[in-house]
């Protein structure tokens, strides 16, 4: 068995705090059936019985989410423990190196605090990413400021203000901040 990188370990770390663990499946913040329903305690009570009970449609909270913000194949019933989910976690984040490839190729190469930021960046919006050429393009030139003022200024940055306060931060600070630094 070989030893985990660093960069796994930290981003790992981000993504259990930055996602926070949900047992039972919830729809799309942005859905309708979400945005109809806000008092239900999405992700910690079972929605499948909830869709049912009201008539609901399924599609009308795609993409369905559960664990640590996973979405393939989640269903209004799908569930799982932490265990799994913790499990789970790693084998997400290396699917999403693919979009990282394309847009950065050299993030391997980079310091620690750029890696997680774009590694969580790419967990955390997909194909979205792609989006994000000239941010991205600066992170890969080591051109720190101009990537997190661009990144500042996104609808991704309004869209989860903490997550992305915290990793923009890195970039202005060339630094993870010690209590969120994994050694």
């Amino acid at each position: 068995m070989h030893a985990q990188p660093s960069w796994m370990r930290q981003v790992v770390a981000d993504l259990i705090r930055h996602e926070g663990f949900r047992e039972f499946a919830y729809p799309d913040p942005l859905s309708p059936i979400a945005k109809k329903y806000r008092r239900i305690r999405w992700g910690f009570v079972p929605a499948g019985p909830f869709i049912e009970n009201n008539n609901l449609n399924p599609r009308d909270g795609h993409p369905w989410t559960v664990g640590y913000g996973f979405t393939k194949q989640v269903t209004p019933y799908t569930k799982i423990s932490r265990a799994a989910a913790n499990k789970l976690l790693e084998q997400v984040i290396l699917d999403h190196l693919p979009v990282l490839d394309k847009v950065i190729p050299n993030w391997r190469r980079l310091p620690l605090f750029a890696q997680s930021v774009v590694i969580n960046m790419a967990f955390n919006m997909g194909n979205r990413l792609l989006q994000f050429k000239n941010s991205m393009a600066a992170i890969a030139n080591g051109q720190y400021d101009t990537a997190a003022r661009n990144l500042r200024k996104s609808l991704w940055a309004k869209q989860v203000p903490n997550r992305a306060n915290e990793l923009i931060s890195r970039l202005e600070r060339r630094a993870i901040a010690k209590e969120h630094l994994v050694v």
